[in-house]
Formats: C-alpha cells, structure tokens, sequence
C-alpha cells in the first residue's frame, strides 16, 4: 500500500468524532468513571485530533470536573436535561451542575432531550431550560423521544415546537441544534457530514478500510463489508464519517448502528450518526425508562467493550500483519 494512502488514512481515522462510554451506563457514575478517565487520557496521550464527547445525566463531584479538565478541557461534555425529574434530581440541581461544568469545559452543551409528546414538549416546560442554558456557554441541543421497542423507527417530530425553540435562542444568544454533529459543526466549523451536500472524499481510504461499494449518480452505495453482501445502519454511518458527507445511500439492510467491521482485539465497533462508540456497556445508575438504548430492546448495543481508539484502529488496519492476511 502507497505510503501516501496510509497517511490520508491515519489523518482520517486520527480525526473520527469519538463518543466515550455512552451507549449504556453514564459516563461519571461511580463504577464507570475510572475507566471514562482512563479512556479520555488515553486519546489525549496519543495526541488525538478528533472531536471526543461524553454525554451525561450524572450530578458530576467538584473532583472528576477538576481530574478531567486537567486532562483535556477540550472535550464536549453534554449535560442531559430534560424537566421530567428523572432520579427525584432536582432540575436546580441539574441547572447548577450544568454550569459547574460550563467553567472548566467550554465545549460543554445542555442536552435537551428526548422532548416526549404530552410530557415535556411545551415551551412552558422548556422556557426554564433554555433560560439556564443562557447562563453557561450558550449551547443547547435537543432531540424528539426514540421509542426504544422499535428499531427501524423515527424520533418524535417536533417541528412547530422546534420552531419556538430556535426563536427563543435567538433572542438569547444562544447556538442550538437538533444533532450533536450541527453543534461541533456551528462550533468548530469541521464538516457536519450528516447533513454536508459536497461530494464524497475518501473513497480510497474506505475502500482500504474493507468496505465494497458502487457510485450511483455521485452517492456511494455500500455493498457490504469484505465481500460479506450485508450492510448495517452502522456501517452507513460509519461511510459518512469517512467520506466527510452525506452523499451515503441509507441501504442498510441490518438496521443496528454495529458495523462489521470489528477491533483489533475481535471486539464489536459501533457507530451512529454523529460519533463512534469507544465504550465499556455496564448496568446504568441513571436507568431512564424512557432511554432508547437498554437491555431487552432491540437496539441495545452488546454488552461489555465495544470499540476502541481510531488511531489503534488505523494500526491495526494498516500496519498488522493479520489484518492483511485476513484481507
């Protein structure tokens, strides 16, 4: 392989955006945190350039706010917050957590969601929120109720109410999105590839990556993973990551968000339309009944490790000999 191939593929895979522990068990919560820590440092340590997110309905310690901006201030922590008192939590209590956080990480983003019909999805509710969201960094990202028992479904459309929402943000100031990769975009002005319309690069690199495709009037149409004829949602998102746009056929024919693509130790690798998943799944103290990703649901990721570093990834695709062998 052209030397100069490989290092496009390291500068792509070196900027990958990278979701930490968040497909199921928080991020802070005690049994979880040590390992969140080590993963965030890990990435930092390698010098890593992409985007790193933890999202979050914990009450974070003054401690792991400190340890964790010591490491890398730099990552995007998103506050969940939705009006519903989960956890008998105050939502004062989550309002002064929100902007303990906005201090030290000034990437950090109140994330209202899910708005559940007839519950939360009134400007009544969501006035208070967005008026809190005004004191910290000025960012608020929300999202519509995914029922977690249907696997191919939609999110709650919540247009007329999304209208409201942005007029009220507008007054105040404040950046707000319907998807964690418009709010990197607004932010960092890096490419939003779920919505980006240019054509799609890196074609080579993902070609290399093992994943077959075609071009169909200037979209890439995957067809399956090393001749395997099968694709999954999360193979789709992955594509679009890769190609920095969103010129990626919804072909999948596996709607789960694991790609077929596996790690450099076997493990399982999932990506969804706005990150990839390095995450160790374990029984979650914030257990929301209305969380979409959950043990007895279709869609709830394998439990254990999943994922790993992009830049182990690109090592493993690119400089072992066994992924060549097995190519």
């Amino acid at each position: 392989m052209k030397n100069d191939l490989k290092n496009r593929a390291r500068q792509v895979l070196a900027n990958l955006p990278v979701t930490i522990n968040t497909s199921f068990g928080d991020p802070f919560q005690r049994d979880q945190w040590p390992d969140t820590l080590q993963k965030v440092t890990y990435l930092t340590e390698q010098g890593y350039q992409g985007e790193i997110e933890v999202s979050t309905k914990s009450i974070l310690k003054d401690e792991q706010i400190d340890v964790l901006s010591s490491v890398n201030s730099n990552i995007w922590i998103m506050c969940g917050v939705t009006g519903l008192g989960e956890s008998k939590v105050p939502l004062q209590a989550r309002f002064d957590n929100y902007l303990r956080v906005c201090e030290k990480f000034p990437k950090t983003v109140l994330n209202l969601r899910p708005l559940i019909p007839g519950m939360n999805d009134s400007m009544e509710v969501l006035t208070p929120i967005i008026e809190m969201a005004a004191q910290g960094n000025r960012y608020l990202k929300h999202g519509g109720y995914l029922d977690p028992n249907e696997v191919a479904g939609k999110k709650y459309n919540y247009d007329g109410l999304k209208a409201d929402i942005k007029a009220l943000c507008a007054k105040m100031g404040i950046n707000d999105a319907p998807r964690c990769s418009s709010m990197v975009a607004i932010v960092t002005g890096k490419v939003d590839s779920t919505f980006e319309n240019s054509d799609p690069s890196n074609l080579d690199v993902l070609e290399a990556l093992g994943f077959d495709f075609d071009l169909v009037d200037g979209y890439v149409k995957l067809e399956g993973f090393k001749k395997s004829g099968v694709v999954t949602k999360g193979d789709v998102s992955f594509a679009k990551l890769i190609a920095l746009s969103s010129h990626v056929l919804d072909n999948w024919t596996d709607p789960h968000q694991y790609m077929q693509m596996k790690g450099p130790d076997g493990q399982m690798t999932v990506c969804t339309s706005s990150w990839f998943h390095w995450t160790r799944e374990i029984r979650c103290t914030v257990n929301c009944w209305y969380c979409h990703v959950r043990p007895g649901t279709e869609i709830y990721f394998e439990s254990g490790d999943s994922g790993c570093s992009p830049l182990d990834m690109y090592d493993f695709v690119f400089e072992s000999e066994e992924y060549s062998a097995a190519s």
